[in-house]
């Protein structure tokens, strides 16, 4: 009874915390990374950042979140006309094809595309096409409808793939990979219920895994300092490698026993009390909510920034 109430608490929680990002339609929180290929960077020389500005903004505009991601919103671009303006300056007006892509980067599917034409003039090239990005509107009610299609294809993603998702995050687990494990079952959107409710009780699990061993480790760790260094300095370091352990982890008696031995050693060659500082806050509810979901973002903002995607094929 105690694990369904925590799971319906944090439940409850994670999607409060999500509310700002769902969007009118309502799928719920979903993630999009944005990436702009290096065969377009070529062709929008001076330019790609305007473009890949516009895409953050797309992604935005539509209450998505942009972080590290295997969906991708991306772009290419086709030149449809260049002319050379005969004005005083001589200017430069293009016609561009933009075809947005919305698809799983690292499988390389594509889901759903949408182009669409935008003119920029410019004094040259570089200002011309950039320009022109900036002439998409990230709010037009097409590329709303092509963000609303590509959300329906990442639910359907998951829904489809649940299991196999909760077994590659155990897997993880098994190579106490326990933060990729956990960011991975936190990307299951709540729009997916049956496989969100399932990821929960699965992220929960992972998460005790972690704490205890990360107890463990970092007992050891504080038992072979004190052993080398058994002074009132070595006693402070000794508790600020343990004051972050869990106090719901399974060795934190252990913890305890260790720093009140600790504590009475300090007394024999000192004459004086020390107290083993723990922060009070870790091991609430509340906290551990947070914490599993800090653990995920982390991993995630952890990831290289210049990730290449798969798009073999898009265009």
């Amino acid at each position: 009874m105690k694990k369904v109430l925590l799971s319906i608490v944090f439940l409850v929680t994670l999607i409060g915390n999500r509310n700002y990002a769902q969007s009118s339609d309502n799928v719920g929180f979903l993630s999009l990374s944005t990436y702009v290929d290096s065969s377009v960077e070529e062709k929008t020389e001076g330019a790609t950042e305007v473009l890949k500005n516009k895409l953050d903004q797309i992604v935005a505009n539509n209450g998505l979140a942009n972080g590290f991601s295997r969906f991708i919103l991306t772009a290419n671009v086709i030149t449809v006309t260049k002319d050379v303006l005969g004005t005083a300056p001589t200017s430069i007006a293009y016609t561009l094809n933009v075809t947005f892509y919305i698809g799983d980067g690292i499988e390389g599917n594509k889901f759903t595309t949408l182009s669409k034409n935008v003119k920029g003039v410019g004094i040259n090239e570089t200002k011309a096409l950039i320009n022109a990005f900036k002439n998409i509107n990230s709010s037009d009610s097409e590329i709303q409808a092509f963000i609303s299609k590509g959300k329906k294809e990442i639910i359907n993603y998951y829904n489809t793939r649940c299991d196999l998702i909760i077994k590659k995050a155990r897997l993880l687990e098994s190579q106490n990979q326990f933060d990729e494990a956990i960011y991975m079952l936190s990307a299951v959107p709540d729009a997916c219920t049956d496989c969100f409710n399932k990821s929960l009780v699965a992220v929960q699990d992972i998460f005790d895994k972690k704490i205890n061993m990360e107890c463990k480790v970092k007992l050891q760790e504080a038992k072979l300092l004190w052993a080398s260094n058994p002074t009132v300095e070595g006693a402070n370091l000794v508790s600020d490698m343990l004051k972050d352990i869990n106090p719901r982890s399974s060795c934190y008696k252990d913890v305890v026993a260790f720093t009140n031995s600790v504590a009475k050693r300090v007394l024999e060659i000192d004459g004086r009390e020390w107290k083993f500082k723990v922060d009070q806050e870790i091991g609430l509810e509340r906290d551990r909510i947070k914490a599993i979901r800090d653990i995920g973002v982390a991993w995630g903002n952890g990831q290289p920034k210049s990730v290449v995607y798969n798009v073999r094929g898009w265009w």
